[in-house]
């Protein structure tokens, strides 16, 4: 017997060692494609995640302007009930800075100054001169002539003021024989300082029925289509006892629908 008996096993042949080759797996191919399709999806997520967390950041934002700070608001107040709108009342004419009050007996100028009283028999140069301070102008000066019924008068004017003073002459007639030394008439045009009054409430720019509701005695109606209104009834008298008590003649103006002129002097019934 060989000494190859003695071994426990007889040697094998080489090809009898070698691995016996495994049949492929015909899923391999798919499972590594699979496997590199996972790593990408993966990786898409994981950068995509990125940008979104990115993007949804707060970006810093510049400081905002510095402004002054407000001004504090009113605190709400109780609604208050608003007045009523009232008529605009009418303003009131200003306050004359003389007045000339006439009368039967003559007229009183009341200024700052004082008073003075003219009465139609006095002379006429003291009047004048008053006049002339309450209007604060020298007056012009006009004539008319006199006549077989009528006596001549120097007329001194102011605007919506007429005084008549008895103009003698050399005749050698004196004051005292005329019934009217003196004599005014009150027109339109007065200045807005001068107020010119009279007993009877009458003034320039009266309708005619607002003088006829002031009480004259007579109406008599001229021959150039004016009215003549007559107040103070009784007075005229000089003829008779010598007194020098004139009534107030209102006239109308061409219309007859308003006061034009007030006239004190004498003047016989009817004329």
């Amino acid at each position: 017997m060989s000494n190859d008996d003695w071994l426990p096993f007889a040697p094998l042949d080489p090809q009898e060692h070698r691995e016996p080759e495994r049949p492929e797996n015909p899923n391999r191919v798919p499972m590594i494609l699979g496997a590199i399709a996972g790593v990408l999806l993966v990786a898409v997520i994981v950068v995509v995640s990125a940008y979104l967390l990115r993007a949804t950041e707060p970006t810093t934002a510049a400081p905002p302007a510095a402004s002054s700070p407000a001004a504090p608001q009113p605190a709400p107040s109780t609604p208050q009930e608003q007045p009523q709108p009232s008529e605009t009342p009418t303003p009131e004419p200003p306050a004359a800075a003389s007045t000339i009050a006439l009368n039967g007996s003559g007229f009183t100028i009341t200024s700052e100054d004082g008073e003075f009283t003219h009465r139609w028999a006095d002379d006429a140069a003291p009047a004048i001169a008053a006049l002339t301070e309450a209007f604060g102008t020298a007056p012009e000066e006009d004539f008319v002539n006199g006549d077989a019924e009528n006596w001549a008068y120097d007329i001194y004017v102011w605007p919506g003021f007429r005084l008549y003073d008895v103009f003698l002459g050399d005749g050698g007639r004196s004051r005292s024989e005329v019934p009217a030394p003196t004599w005014v008439t009150v027109g339109a045009g007065l200045p807005a300082d001068v107020q010119v009054t009279n007993e009877f409430g009458v003034a320039v720019g009266d309708t005619i029925d607002q003088a006829r509701s002031k009480g004259p005695f007579d109406e008599f109606a001229l021959t150039n289509g004016r009215l003549r209104l007559t107040y103070g009834e009784g007075r005229g008298t000089f003829y008779s006892n010598g007194e020098r008590v004139f009534s107030a003649f209102v006239e109308s103006d061409e219309s007859a629908q308003k006061v034009a002129t007030i006239t004190y002097t004498f003047r016989a019934r009817g004329q």
